[in-house]
């Protein structure tokens, strides 16, 4: 028996439309057969199929310019919806980040049971202290920057049936998740935020369906201007933060379970 060869959407959001030129070119080499859709967050400068042509020529490619921006969390609920909703083939997605660099979009042959995929990504940082605490174990022969296990949505592969289903119950609780983050210290990033949540849901909705890990590399990650100096109170509250998300999904996912019997 044969499989069909997978669809795959490489799905990015974006502030800031220059950041582009990082992202897209790569995908003409790795994503060739991918479609590509855009959600461009920045309602003050419009981002046009023949800016995107310049820099992805080859493949299909969406893109979304809302009225007004959304927030990070809400954009990729809107971005989902907007892939489900115009019924675009897809198996699996992918998020990328504007400014990351996606190295290989292979999709491995797994189980039917397996939601998600993680792979590892390298870590660039224009902060000299990151280019000093590199060592072999964490580059795995990179020269410069960090590699390892990235459990984000940011380079992982995910099932489309599963961030659909997801990305509804998701939005059912946004007022909610958006007080959390209101209150946060720092911003929250929500490409691990998104990926706790998850695992928390298919955890209680699909017990038989798990993740697998991959020990390839698949992404790099640029982050820019970072502030080392509160690194630590940012972990902590980012990790804060998740720990109560997900003890939320959990809690107003079994309500709706419960709901539906």
């Amino acid at each position: 028996m044969f499989r069909h060869k997978p669809h795959i959407v490489v799905a990015i959001t974006t502030t800031d439309l220059d950041a582009l030129r990082v992202s897209l070119p790569p995908l003409r080499r790795v994503a060739r057969g991918a479609v590509v859709v855009i959600y461009n967050n920045n309602p003050g400068e419009k981002l046009t199929r023949r800016m995107v042509r310049a820099l992805h020529p080859c493949g299909k490619i969406y893109i979304i310019n809302p009225e007004k921006n959304l927030g990070e969390l809400e954009s990729h609920i809107d971005m989902v919806e907007f892939i489900r909703d115009k019924k675009i083939p897809c198996d699996w997605i992918m998020f990328v980040g504007a400014t990351d660099i996606l190295i290989d979009a292979t999709v491995p042959d797994v189980g039917d049971n397996t939601f998600a995929i993680v792979q590892n990504a390298t870590t660039l940082s224009d902060s000299v202290t990151d280019v000093f605490k590199v060592s072999p174990a964490w580059t795995n022969g990179a020269p410069i920057g960090k590699t390892g296990p990235h459990f984000e949505i940011n380079g992982t592969l995910i099932r489309s049936g599963i961030i659909f289903e997801f990305m509804e119950f998701l939005r059912t609780i946004l007022p909610d998740v958006n007080d959390l983050l209101t209150n946060a210290r720092y911003h929250v990033p929500a490409s691990p935020l998104i990926w706790a949540g998850i695992n928390t849901f298919v955890r209680t909705r699909h017990p038989e369906m798990s993740p697998i890990y991959m020990n390839r590399t698949n992404l790099v990650v640029i982050k820019l201007g970072r502030d080392d100096t509160r690194g630590l109170i940012l972990q902590k509250t980012i990790a804060s933060t998740i720990k109560k998300f997900t003890k939320m999904t959990e809690i107003s996912n079994t309500q709706n379970m419960v709901a539906e019997k």
